[in-house]
């Protein structure tokens, strides 16, 4: 081979290089991404089982005031909000609750712009069902 064919490829290692970097920070940003989504899923799911008991409860009487509220509180305390309250159903004392939760993506990822994303969760709460 001559001089200049090996002088044709000098570099080209720093590219590949450059080019597995890059697909490894794009497969490491979605796994954060999807990391964070699992865990405001699962935040979501435990916020609407606590208001949905708890709105249950003061169906039932064991609580003062109107299960709905109650099941708002105890959404807000867990950072969630309340986006609907069912009373009743088969038993009178029946509450579903389905509530949302926004979360935000890492730091290192606002820089495309990406727009807060929301995980749910809807609970059923009261007697068993036959």
């Amino acid at each position: 081979m001559t001089a200049s064919g090996l002088h044709s490829e000098r570099g080209s290692g720093t590219i590949v290089a450059l080019g597995v970097i890059a697909s490894l920070m794009v497969v490491m940003a979605l796994v954060v991404v999807l990391g964070a989504a699992a865990a405001a899923k699962a935040q979501a799911h435990r916020a609407s089982d606590l208001a949905a008991l708890a709105a249950a409860d003061t169906a039932r009487g064991l609580n003062v005031g109107d299960p709905c509220t109650v099941a708002e509180q105890v959404a807000a305390r867990n950072s969630a909000v309340l986006a609907e309250c069912v009373v009743g159903g088969e038993f009178p004392t029946e509450v579903t609750v389905t509530v949302t939760r926004t979360f935000d993506v890492p730091d290192f990822l606002k820089a495309f712009s990406l727009p807060a994303l929301r995980a749910s969760g809807t609970s059923r709460a009261g007697p068993p069902r036959q």
